[in-house]
């Protein structure tokens, strides 16, 4: 990928997506797939902000059967299995045991009635080629059997459990990176750090937006038909950015993330809270993924971080629903954290965002409003992002005038993604012994990059190939790789959302001084630069 804004500023587009996260990356890659000429902006890192904050889970949506929101689950449990086919390289099938207490609501009987519905729900599971990716239907376990597998749960009142299946991504970074890369491959241009400080208003017609490229200071305007807000928590800003005009109302729900040492045996475990809440402890690196929180965030999404209270919150959360963890703020190894934009029109919400609808909301302002040449995405989740991205560009060709142009996103690897049935890719790749890499190097190329690997390492020089650190099978070629073709900016460009380095939390002081110095020969950076660079990857690692 190209970034050059100013080159942007001299085009016009038939499309301008404002947010490259997972909405606005799903967006420009339909967009483009479908030949309009498109456009994309972040104010950031592409997927920096709510998309890198999610469980890692492709899931249907289980808990919102109670809400009897039969409609999202099944349209999560369809999207669960084309992300799987598009996506073969980072989303995979992971068993879930859901234990269950007593006889009420976190009982035996309302946990196989919601298993069977959910089956029922998700009855092409199995439409897929790839046998490794095919979901079984649920098992039901005694009480006894459930604690032999995870150990940890707390016995008292345990009637038995379910063992079912959901999916999980293997680098989420990646996954909302692909649809960009596809985007940009199928003649879009994208641009990150681009901040869009207005709106072209011209009387009725927004036109495009003027933006600031954070890399030099220097304002340019990109020109479109149709711009489109897809930036996510911050939405109802931009929307105040329409003069005159009131802006939606959107509710912000903080989610928290923490990564300890090993809680389960063999299985992500799903367990409810006695107020009825649901969290995740989810199998991540030989460690478990805990998450997430749900709680209302009152303040600027651009001041949000996570502070020493939520963790401690949730930590206290967790061991009255798992005794036998005995977590304590020590055994937190890294913590993440984002805000879901979430459109809800009861103000009771604010204080129960946990059970606020994580249904969308496309927006054509001139249907409502008059204001020609702008729509609006907000709300959602991870998994429904590519069909809501759908049915968004769906409204932008109707206004082109151009309704004949089809979805493929559906049937389109990703970027990376055409490589067939996962398990004999990545055998086929170990037996070529491709530059003498060892086999988890191979493997994590593999998952990392999909049929691009062979891009990564064919054309750098032997001291490249080797690891960054003995923790991780990442090696250096990944990182020119990331500036060179993936519009890696910064060092935790690299770190976070590139590779898998900080996937665990602080990989160590030398680890993130030795991507340093690549980017800094890569970029030129002056020491200062570096050391900033460098001051900025630990402050993530900083409880406030």
């Amino acid at each position: 990928m190209i970034r050059d804004i100013q080159k942007m500023s001299l085009k016009e587009y038939d499309v301008l997506i404002i947010g490259g996260g997972i909405t606005g990356a799903f967006i420009a890659w339909d967009a483009a797939l479908r030949g309009l000429r498109t456009a994309l902006v972040d104010k950031g890192d592409f997927g920096a902000a709510t998309s890198a904050a999610t469980s890692k889970l492709i899931h249907g949506g289980l808990r919102y059967l109670k809400t009897l929101e039969v409609g999202l689950v099944r349209e999560s449990l369809q999207e669960r299995r084309i992300m799987e086919i598009i996506a073969p390289h980072l989303v995979y099938p992971v068993p879930f045991v859901f234990p269950a207490y007593g006889w009420g609501k976190r009982g035996l009987p309302a946990a196989l009635s919601a298993m069977v519905f959910y089956d029922t729900l998700s009855y092409d599971r199995r439409w897929i080629n790839d046998d490794d990716k095919k979901i079984p239907g649920h098992e039901k376990f005694s009480a006894e059997e459930i604690l032999e597998m995870e150990p940890i749960l707390a016995p008292e009142a345990l009637k038995g459990g379910v063992i079912y299946y959901d999916c999980q991504m293997y680098n989420p970074e990646r996954l909302t990176l692909e649809p960009i890369l596809s985007a940009a491959e199928y003649g879009a241009n994208v641009a990150n750090y681009a901040l869009v400080e207005d709106l072209i208003v011209s009387g009725d017609t927004i036109e495009g937006a003027r933006v600031r490229d954070l890399l030099n200071d220097s304002m340019y305007e990109i020109k479109a038909r149709v711009t489109v807000n897809a930036s996510g928590p911050w939405a109802d800003l931009l929307l105040g950015r329409i003069r005159g005009k009131k802006h939606h109302r959107l509710v912000r729900s903080k989610g928290i993330h923490i990564i300890t040492r090993s809680l389960h045996k063999d299985h992500a475990i799903v367990l409810q809270t006695l107020g009825g809440r649901h969290f995740f402890i989810l199998p991540w690196r030989g460690h478990s993924l805990i998450g997430t929180t749900d709680t209302a965030y009152k303040g600027s999404p651009d001041d949000f971080r996570v502070k020493r209270r939520d963790i401690t919150d949730f930590l206290d959360e967790i061991n009255k629903t798992v005794p036998a963890a005995r977590l304590n703020e020590s055994d937190v190894l890294f913590h993440y954290g984002g805000l879901r934009p979430i459109v809800e029109k009861e103000t009771s919400v604010e204080v129960e965002v946990y059970d606020a609808s994580r249904k969308y909301e496309l927006y054509d302002h001139e249907r409502d409003e008059g204001i020609k040449g702008f729509v609006t995405a907000i709300g959602g989740k991870y998994t429904t992002s590519r069909n809501m991205a759908r049915q968004l560009v769906d409204i932008i060709c109707k206004k082109l005038g151009c309704e004949t142009l089809k979805c493929f996103t559906h049937t389109t690897p990703l970027y990376g993604g055409e490589i067939g049935r996962f398990a004999s890719f990545v055998d086929r790749s170990r037996k070529r012994k491709v530059r003498g890499l060892s086999d988890d190097i191979i493997e994590n190329l593999c998952r990392n990059y999909g049929s691009r690997y062979l891009d990564v390492i064919e054309t750098v020089n032997k001291k490249y190939l080797e690891r960054i650190c003995e923790q991780f099978p990442d090696i250096m070629a990944e990182v020119p790789y990331a500036i060179h073709k993936e519009m890696a900016l910064s060092l935790c460009d690299v770190l976070f959302r590139r590779t898998g380095l900080c996937t665990l939390g602080n990989p160590g002081q030398n680890v993130i001084e030795r991507v340093a110095d690549i980017m800094g020969r890569e970029l030129k950076w002056k020491r200062s630069i570096k050391n900033r660079e460098i001051d900025k990857a630990l402050d993530v690692f900083t409880l406030v």
